[in-house]
């Protein structure tokens, strides 16, 4: 993502992805994860397979428009939506402890900080809430 948006900043038209075309012939998993992922953020690119260009599965050709949301933005967003119930931060890091506690706390913290989650004391307790 980050480079896909590095080529946006930059103003470049066209990125060639070489993602092979699978071991078995039949289409690889990086392809199809790669191109439903392009398929995702149709308001932000358009693509074009490499079959349908120059007939090799091997490769997709993006055209970037607009810059795709980072990481830490998904983070975001899922944390608000998984918040509209009140929520300890303890319950936030568990569902999301893939992306690592130092990047759930400063989400929460910048999320707070933006008016985007309340947080309310509850006995012992700091909940963190979307409404």
């Amino acid at each position: 993502m980050a480079a896909y948006n590095q080529h946006v900043q930059r103003g470049r038209s066209c990125i060639d992805v070489v993602h092979g075309y699978g071991s078995s012939g039949t289409g690889g998993v990086i392809k199809r994860r790669l191109r439903a992922l392009l398929a995702a953020h149709a308001g932000q690119l358009s693509f074009v397979r490499g079959e349908d260009l120059d007939h090799n599965p091997g490769h997709t050709e993006v055209h970037p428009r607009n810059p795709l949301p980072t990481a830490a933005d998904d983070l975001a967003t899922a944390i608000i939506d998984y918040c509209s119930n009140a929520r300890t931060l303890e319950k936030i890091a568990g569902r999301f402890r893939r992306h690592g506690m130092p990047a759930v706390q400063a989400a929460v913290r910048t999320l707070t900080a933006s008016g985007r989650l309340r947080s309310a004391q509850r006995g012992a307790h700091k909940l963190f809430c979307s409404q």
